[in-house]
């Protein structure tokens, strides 16, 4: 019985505009990884509630969803037992751009924004190889939701 164990979380890049293009939000986690904020849903929550939520616990970044991104799923050990972890992840913009990060220290280690290039190099370098996916498809649908946005 124990492979029907889920565990479900939600997250993804959130980006901001600044002066010289945009930048995208980071965190190192507790294991010394560069990823994206997020973390797991409520009981009743909705898979985009808990990634605001999340986002903004971890990061102290409001933001508000822009498109839906991708799913992954992999196992994951949780007092010896084998678990499902199911994520979520949107791509996001920042709602205050003037804003800076505040980490939630018992969390992770840290979370800033990083110019997309910048931020790219590091997820390469220190990320989970199974979202290198994700700064791509965030490109083309960020273009996407910024120009629906600008025509309304």
């Amino acid at each position: 019985m124990t492979e029907n164990l889920i565990e479900r979380a939600a997250g993804g890049l959130v980006l901001r505009k600044v002066r010289i293009g945009y930048q995208v939000l980071l965190i190192e986690d507790r294991y010394g990884h560069v990823c994206f904020p997020k973390g797991h849903l409520e009981s009743g929550e909705s898979w985009e509630d808990a990634a605001v939520r999340e986002i903004f616990e971890e990061t102290g970044i409001k933001s508000s969803i822009l498109s839906p991104l991708g799913d992954i799923e992999y196992p994951i050990k949780r007092k010896g037992i084998t678990v499902r972890k199911q994520v979520r992840l949107f791509v996001l913009e920042a709602i205050d751009e003037q804003a800076e990060p505040v980490h939630q220290a018992n969390e992770i280690e840290s979370a800033q924004y990083f110019a997309w290039e910048d931020a790219l190099r590091l997820h390469m370098e220190r990320g989970y190889v199974d979202l290198n996916w994700v700064f791509d498809k965030a490109r083309a649908l960020w273009g996407f939701a910024r120009e629906a946005n600008e025509k309304r």
